[in-house]
């Protein structure tokens, strides 16, 4: 195609980059499922409930901050998430992270769209 959008830049790794992570506010999955008590019965949810279940600690503590600060109105939802370390723009909790952030790949079309949303050089 000659259509220009498609000629990304290519990203050999996520080390280091971490722009997808700015808009999410905290870990996706993990929102829904605790803003939305019946997705436990859903399949599709099933790593994730496991996943959930299991966090302790600051991750949980993290997660719970930010649903109650979002609920009273005083944090955005789009801000950074929570378990990003903006430092390092890796995650706090790499191991612990959801379905959504273990199948976000790099090169993908959301990788390229979070890259150019954060105005990263190579796109225009």
């Amino acid at each position: 195609m000659s259509d220009s959008s498609f000629n990304f830049p290519i990203v050999e790794s996520c080390s280091g980059c971490g722009v997808c992570c700015h808009v999410q506010g905290a870990p996706p999955d993990f929102v829904a499922l605790s803003l939305n008590p019946h997705f436990r019965e859903d399949p599709s949810f099933a790593e994730d409930v496991e996943r959930f279940d299991k966090l302790a600690g600051e991750p949980r503590d993290l997660l719970l901050s930010y649903l109650k600060q979002t609920a009273a109105g005083e944090i955005r939802t789009d801000g950074p998430c929570v378990w990003l370390d903006e430092n390092k723009e890796q995650c706090r909790f790499y191991d612990q992270r959801p379905s959504t952030c273990r199948v976000f790949e790099v090169n993908s079309p959301g990788c390229h769209y979070y890259r150019k949303l954060s105005g990263i050089e190579g796109y225009s």
